[in-house]
């Protein structure tokens, strides 16, 4: 009523004072989902489930992260006796350099990277003021985690970082928490830290992981944190099903190796307060069913997902198929890496699902990347920059695709099972299909030959006549003749393939 008594004491005419009213309330109630809420997250889930997912992430289709720490040297060694301890003395890293593995992640294409922060080895990657038992002080003497993010932001690239804790009462040596000056020496016998609090994990355990994430986090202000083991552990419950069309599993099979809620709640939401106390949007990442949905991002391990899928999603993908066991996801060059074709074949179908993918690009030992590792994702970022408009900061369409081929081992671990032979091999039938603004790509998984039908976008589907304005292949600067049918779309290729994986046709809509 205040700006109504203004507006009238200028004897403005009543069709302005509509027009201006209507602005003010518009302004006044209207609310982007991405603003910045006033009030701070509480520890709690429903508070929590106010948060949004950032309009920058959108966008991000491909990061690279990896996994490098004393189990590359175990593996490398090839004495299955050797001790975690050992081989942490000797985990010299002496080739580590923080601007080679960017400039390759750039190489690859990757929009966004970090380091493995934490995986589960008593040692942060970090320079820790917690614990002596991290990277700067043990092992490769260096603030992994620190000169990764201090590179990457060098380049603009947003920052994730993930922790992979386990079992935990086996993995916090060193001082314990901030608040608790007991000392857990992993030369000693610190099992009964496992079973402290009622038959589960003490309680100082928790508070000790909470702390170390904690300080990781406000040390270096990541733009996204992942979750991996220990967070939430309903992976393990749902590979072996608690419950079986109703059929609970016998008493004692139901043990999740978790951290309680109340832990996940409060550092949740200390990170989304950092957020807002840095004035930026941050996002969290978490295995399926780990926290309830809509909090974060969920992620698919080493897997895919059938079909188009309402929220945004992730899969972190291992680079090295999983011949040899254990820790197959630190370099093993008996883990022969999977070919820059079928990675490209999973990153745009995961993109024409409404997912993004996490590579796993493992350093040897010294610290350096293997020359077939180069080589995969040499080939994957030189198909990135013909075809990358096809990926980048797009969205699903309203189809992800068409034809015969599709994921049949869906979920966490699909993709990694009989040593990845069950990843889908894409023929000249499949299409995917991504969009931005005006353009409609559909994305040939292979070359057809002289031309192709695309069935979804005949004349008689969701593109009427007339909606098609010019199409063209990425790459090549040969006409494309194409006409709409009722019966789809055909299009007459060009006589030379532009690249050597997946086709992109662009398509003008008006």
């Amino acid at each position: 009523m205040k700006n109504l008594t203004k507006i009238n004491r200028l004897k403005l005419p009543i069709f302005l004072i509509f027009f201006v009213m209507t602005t003010i309330n518009y302004a006044q109630n209207s609310s982007h989902k991405n603003e910045i809420p006033a009030v701070p997250y509480a520890a709690d889930w429903s508070s929590l489930q106010k948060h949004n997912t950032p309009d920058w992430l959108y966008g991000l289709k491909l990061g690279i992260y990896c996994h490098w720490g004393p189990q590359t040297v175990q593996v490398a060694s090839k004495n299955t006796q050797m001790t975690i301890l050992e081989a942490i003395d000797k985990w010299k890293g002496e080739k580590f350099d923080a601007k080679k593995w960017v400039d390759l992640m750039q190489d690859a294409g990757a929009q966004f990277g970090g380091p493995v922060a934490w995986h589960g080895s008593g040692v942060v990657n970090w320079d820790s003021n917690i614990t002596d038992w991290n990277s700067a002080k043990k092992g490769p003497k260096v603030d992994i985690y620190g000169s990764l993010a201090k590179e990457l932001r060098k380049r603009n690239m947003p920052l994730i970082s993930s922790f992979h804790t386990g079992d935990f009462w086996s993995r916090m040596w060193g001082q314990l928490s901030k608040e608790d000056s007991t000392y857990l020496n992993p030369y000693e016998d610190n099992s009964k830290y496992a079973s402290a609090n009622e038959g589960r994990l003490a309680e100082v355990i928790f508070k000790a992981w909470f702390d170390r994430i904690s300080e990781a986090i406000d040390t270096y202000e990541p733009d996204m944190i992942w979750f991996d083991t220990g967070f939430g552990g309903t992976v393990k419950g749902e590979l072996k099903k608690y419950t079986d069309r109703g059929r609970l599993l016998p008493a004692g099979d139901n043990e999740l190796i978790s951290v309680p809620e109340s832990y996940q709640q409060k550092l949740i939401s200390d990170y989304f307060n950092k957020g807002l106390e840095l004035g930026k949007e941050v996002e969290v990442f978490y295995k399926t069913h780990d926290i309830p949905p809509g909090i974060g991002i969920r992620d698919i391990e080493d897997g895919n997902l059938q079909g188009m899928q309402y929220d945004p999603w992730m899969a972190d993908i291992n680079m090295q198929r999983h011949f040899e066991w254990p820790s197959p996801w630190f370099y093993n060059p008996a883990n022969k890496v999977k070919e820059a074709g079928t990675l490209i074949d999973m990153l745009i179908d995961m993109t024409s699902k409404n997912g993004r993918m996490l590579l796993n690009v493992p350093p040897k030992a010294d610290g350096s990347f293997a020359d077939e590792t180069k080589k995969e994702l040499y080939a994957m970022g030189q198909w990135l920059k013909i075809n990358g408009e096809a990926i980048y900061n797009t969205m699903p369409w309203i189809f992800y695709g068409e034809g015969p081929t599709e994921v049949t081992n869906p979920g966490h671990h699909g993709q990694g099972k009989n040593h990845g032979e069950l990843i889908p091999k894409y023929t000249s039938e499949d299409i995917r299909f991504t969009q931005n603004g005006k353009n409609l790509y559909a994305i040939c998984m292979e070359w057809p030959g002289e031309q192709i039908t695309i069935r979804t976008l005949g004349s008689k589907g969701k593109l009427y006549p007339g909606d098609i304005q010019s199409i063209s292949m990425l790459g090549s600067k040969d006409r494309v003749r194409w006409e709409q049918k009722p019966e789809g779309l055909v299009v007459q290729f060009p006589k030379e393939k532009p690249c050597d994986f997946a086709y992109v046709l662009k398509i003008e809509r008006r």
